[in-house]
């Protein structure tokens, strides 16, 4: 993975609103973020605790981009320490920039080496990659998946969010969209081959986003429908062996 072709987006990244449809679904890109981020508070109660000495858990975005998925968390209410990784010199530059002040410290950053983090094994309780992996050449899949498995500690838990390509509204966005000019979408089933492939994992599958994201009064369907495999994203969740 290079970072260069990120680079050139980071300044004006907006999470892919340049493309009409998308804007008409949503008002901005955290409303589409923030479906990930109730998600993930939902199924991961570490992140609504601290520990007694005030700590939480220790939580790695991979692929953080701009850093929005920890911002979006942070403000509904996730505690814990997070970091962020990304190939992207020019992303990890927005991440400062955007943070909101009331919201204190930015998250750590570090950049990658392609797929490799500069972590030690186990570091990590959580780790999130959303969006990331549809930008990752097929045959550089499986180190992602490897190097994810390393930071994790025994017992952790991954959670892969992606574009889902059986969508076809979403096959049409993202073959429109700059950022994603040189993307391949996967389907979930091989993000679970991946991990299974990598790992012992025990492995869940959400559906999302069936839904208008900023419309509060429908997320009771997304949740309904969480088992059909037509939202416009999904979710793997894994553990991994303790």
């Amino acid at each position: 993975m290079s970072g260069a072709e990120f680079d050139r987006h980071a300044a004006g990244y907006d999470g892919g609103l340049d493309h009409p449809i998308k804007r008409l679904l949503g008002n901005s890109a955290d409303e589409f973020i923030a479906v990930k981020a109730r998600w993930l508070l939902r199924h991961e109660p570490a992140l609504r605790t601290t520990d007694a000495k005030g700590s939480g858990v220790r939580l790695l975005d991979y692929g953080c981009g701009a850093g929005d998925l920890m911002r979006v968390l942070t403000q509904l209410g996730a505690r814990g320490s997070f970091t962020g990784c990304d190939v992207s010199g020019g992303m990890l530059a927005e991440v400062g920039k955007r943070w909101p002040r009331h919201l204190g410290p930015p998250p750590a950053l570090a950049r990658q080496d392609g797929a490799r983090t500069p972590f030690a094994d186990g570091r990590f309780d959580v780790a999130t990659v959303s969006a990331v992996l549809h930008h990752v050449p097929v045959a550089e899949r499986p180190a992602v998946y490897a190097e994810l498995g390393r930071v994790l500690k025994p017992g952790g838990r991954l959670y892969v969010f992606e574009h889902n390509p059986r969508n076809r509204l979403v096959r049409h966005v993202i073959a429109r969209t700059p950022i994603d000019e040189n993307a391949i979408l996967l389907d979930a089933r091989e993000v679970q081959d991946g991990l299974l492939g990598s790992g012992r994992y025990e492995l869940e599958t959400d559906y999302l986003m069936f839904t208008p994201p900023g419309i509060a009064w429908l997320r009771f369907v997304d949740r309904a429908l969480a088992w059909l495999p037509l939202g416009a994203q999904y979710v793997v969740a894994a553990r991994k062996p303790a």
